[in-house]
């Protein structure tokens, strides 16, 4: 709440240290063109123990800041407010006070004359709120993410049941469904493209790439919207699959590739929101892609030219929505 006050609403902190024998009293000041608007965050006990216009004297002679509108905000863990607005109304200073719940951050008390500062505790810019969006978001269903997990497995039954494996999946019927297959490909299958990334070469392939899928689309289908999310899906997983095509020569498979170009996707959100949410996001992102290349790597039979490409995909469409929905907020502004 100080962060936001200080960051969104120009307000300073102001701390007054010991006053009459009560230590660690601060609070912030607000600015205006004919007087000052100082909170003082307080406590039960320290209120009981406070007088108001021995304060008001040494905000304006010690910290001299005049024409002082003193707001109070009492800090409780309760939810019971009648003794502490007891306890103001005593000091006639109730009109003027505000009781903060700072466990489960609730105003369950406001002053007729505090209201400017419950909206400054309240208020959002309309920019500011793109995350609690998202967060939101979140609670709903991820139907995009949900439909092509089930996408996936009912292709993975079909493979199972026709290789007569559970565990693994025999490769000429992986080719038969639509594995990327060079040579196929040159012949004009290029339906492969698209096809080879809903087939998985085992049950540990496809429960890794699944749960992956769940880890990471919900956030990304959420921020960016179910069609720009099936946009950045597909393109990942295609320019993976060329990518694949152009540097290697093997029968590939799996959804790892769009799967990279979410995480791609993901690294473009922290970026745009780095100044709300801090950079530690962005690089615990950068960890994770950089982690799974270095396990690719370190694997056999992992297509790493695909990992790469689905990557580039995702961070390149990502960045090109990015910029459209930039320009277009730009126009509607003009």
């Amino acid at each position: 709440m100080i962060e936001k006050l200080i960051s969104l609403n120009g307000y300073n902190v102001i701390e007054i240290g010991e006053f009459n024998g009560i230590n660690g009293l601060w609070g912030a000041v607000k600015k205006y063109s004919d007087y000052n608007d100082v909170l003082l965050f307080s406590t039960e006990d320290m209120i009981s123990n406070l007088n108001v216009d021995d304060l008001k004297l040494y905000i304006k002679n010690s910290l001299n800041i005049y024409n002082a509108h003193l707001n109070i905000i009492l800090l409780t863990e309760s939810n019971y407010a009648d003794n502490i607005i007891e306890t103001i109304k005593i000091k006639e200073i109730e009109e003027f006070s505000t009781i903060l719940n700072y466990k489960d951050r609730v105003i369950f008390y406001s002053g007729i004359k505090s209201s400017q500062l419950v909206k400054d505790i309240t208020y959002v810019p309309e920019e500011k709120r793109e995350l609690s969006h998202i967060v939101n978001n979140n609670r709903k269903i991820p139907v995009i993410t949900y439909s092509i997990i089930v996408i996936n497995i009912l292709f993975y039954i079909v493979t199972m049941f026709l290789s007569g494996n559970l565990f693994n999946s025999d490769i000429n019927v992986l080719v038969m469904l639509g594995a990327k297959v060079n040579y196929l490909i040159d012949q004009g299958e290029y339906y492969r493209f698209i096809t080879c990334m809903f087939l998985h070469g085992g049950l540990m392939h496809i429960a890794l790439n699944m749960y992956a899928l769940y880890a990471i689309g919900p956030l990304v289908e959420s921020y960016y919207g179910k069609i720009k999310y099936l946009i950045i899906y597909f393109i990942s997983g295609i320019v993976s699959s060329v990518f694949s095509y152009k540097f290697s020569d093997s029968v590939s498979i799996g959804a790892s590739g769009a799967i990279f170009g979410l995480l791609g996707a993901t690294l473009i959100l922290a970026y745009r929101n780095k100044h709300k949410i801090g950079k530690g996001f962005m690089q615990n992102i950068i960890s994770v892609i950089v982690i799974n290349l270095i396990i690719g790597l370190s694997i056999h039979n992992v297509d790493n030219f695909g990992h790469i490409g689905g990557l580039i995909g995702g961070l390149l469409v990502s960045l090109i929505i990015f910029l459209v929905s930039f320009k277009e907020k730009e126009v509607n502004k003009m």
